[in-house]
């Protein structure tokens, strides 16, 4: 896989994963706003393109999915470090009841993600939490996993 295809496989799974929610979070509300939530899906690319000098730069839309169904879409954009072999991502995944934000770095290598959730507008003010990921068996559709409270 060239460098190009795993950047764009890891903004688009960063990308699925802010998109996806559990179902509790289209429904929070104040009573349960100190909840954990789990969300995991698979982040399909719906289009990207280099950027930057060098074309270091990664802006990408994805569509997040669970079992089947679309759940959201994200924005991200990578910057990829050429020395460390990995590409450092700001997303934001858009759902009908708000926008989860979220900063991860993948591994070029092996396809691992890890970050924080830096936020959201909505039912998702204020949230904090982790992402994870890792490729799955379909070239270039990556797992993630968002924990939140919130």
């Amino acid at each position: 896989m060239n460098r190009t295809s795993v950047i764009c496989t890891v903004a688009g799974a960063l990308a699925a994963g802010a998109l996806v929610a559990s179902t509790t979070a289209g429904t929070a509300s104040a009573s349960d706003s100190a909840r954990s939530h789990t969300l995991t899906f698979r982040s399909h690319t719906l289009g990207s393109t280099n950027a930057g000098t060098g074309g270091h730069l990664l802006i990408e839309s994805d569509r997040a999915a669970s079992s089947g169904r679309t759940i959201g879409y994200t924005a991200n954009t990578c910057a990829f470090d050429f020395t460390t072999h990995q590409a450092h991502c700001y997303v934001s995944l858009a759902r009908p009841r708000g926008q989860m934000r979220f900063k991860a770095t993948v591994s070029v290598d092996t396809g691992a993600i890890t970050g924080k959730v830096v936020g959201g507008t909505g039912v998702y003010k204020g949230i904090t939490g982790t992402v994870t990921g890792h490729p799955s068996s379909t070239p270039d559709v990556p797992v993630i996993t968002i924990h939140w409270n919130g």
